[in-house]
């Protein structure tokens, strides 16, 4: 069996439950007692401790590399349906017979999650454009092409069509999954995200949890936000009505994001427009409404 630390590997032939997370997620042991995580549609399925998986099953086996990944890699793949791990799969399969690579496995992880809320954004009548994918086609051009064959498999399992933007974040993951950075620097994104959070927390008086997958979708978001912002590249104005409709639900959604904004202009020297307070806000409002944090907000006060 070949392995790859922190990832996953080839499968073995036979595999026992050691514990049962839902229809589509298990933990297990590799041949070497070491603790993994396997997922497939209905892979647990009627299914208890200690009786064999059927490989057939099986999309994806993952071995945290600590207490730490296991947990992320458990949340985050629990909330997943496994079409989108299947799809995310065969994409990476692209990557690297086309460009001759080996994708970090995290990829799988982290485009799975993006594809899934894209296209449920896409169904629920959002979409979240990318300022700079005429750049990503000019510097990715190879990438960009691949990543538009992605966008085919995912309409033909989803039976939703994607724009071209999400052709550019997928190439934005590739780059990131393979330690590479869109001309953007690492301490002033780090340092963006640090004082973003610690707003949200101030204003909602309440402690995100890190390790949660809710969390780590708005890093993402909020690093994207950086790259664009180093680039000076902001969403221009358009006739969008997010922002209103959500601050008119949820004043303090409204005094937080609009408070995020003036770091931006602080930091960036940037002014933020209503498209993308708009994305912005929907992104907040997100990770609250799954921490449960965003079902009282007019009673609360703002610190």
């Amino acid at each position: 069996m070949s392995e790859t630390k922190g990832g996953c590997f080839l499968m073995q032939d036979h595999y026992v439950i050691t514990k049962l997370i839902n229809n589509n997620v298990v933990f297990s042991t590799d041949a070497g007692g070491r603790e993994i995580i396997v997922f497939g549609k209905a892979v647990g399925f009627g299914k208890k401790r200690g009786e064999g998986i059927d490989n057939s099953k099986i999309i994806k086996v993952f071995e945290p590399s600590d207490t730490k990944e296991k947990n992320f890699l458990m949340n985050l793949v629990e909330d997943i349906d496994p079409v989108y791990i299947d799809i995310t799969t065969k994409i990476i399969a692209l990557f690297e017979s086309r460009l001759h690579c080996k994708v970090n496995v995290m990829m799988n992880i982290s485009l799975s999650d993006h594809i899934h809320n894209a296209v449920r954004n896409k169904q629920e009548g959002f979409q979240v454009p990318l300022d700079i994918l005429e750049e990503v086609k000019t510097m990715y051009p190879r990438e960009f092409l691949i990543a538009k064959e992605g966008l085919d498999l995912i309409e033909k399992e989803t039976r939703t069509t994607l724009s071209e933007d999400e052709a550019g974040y997928i190439v934005l993951h590739y780059i990131n999954a393979q330690g590479q950075h869109f001309r953007s620097d690492a301490k002033i994104r780090l340092l963006f995200q640090e004082h973003v959070i610690q707003k949200i927390e101030q204003v909602y008086d309440v402690k995100l949890d890190h390790l949660s997958v809710y969390y780590s979708r708005f890093l993402t978001h909020l690093s994207f936000l950086a790259a664009r912002l180093h680039d000076g590249q902001l969403l221009e104005a358009s006739q969008s009505t997010l922002y209103p409709l959500l601050v008119q639900k949820y004043p303090r959604l409204e005094a937080c994001t609009e408070m995020i904004a003036e770091i931006i202009l602080n930091e960036f020297h940037m002014p933020v427009g209503e498209e993308e307070k708009g994305y912005l806000a929907l992104h907040i409002h997100n990770l609250l409404k799954n921490l449960k944090m965003e079902e009282s907000t007019d009673e609360a006060t703002f610190k």
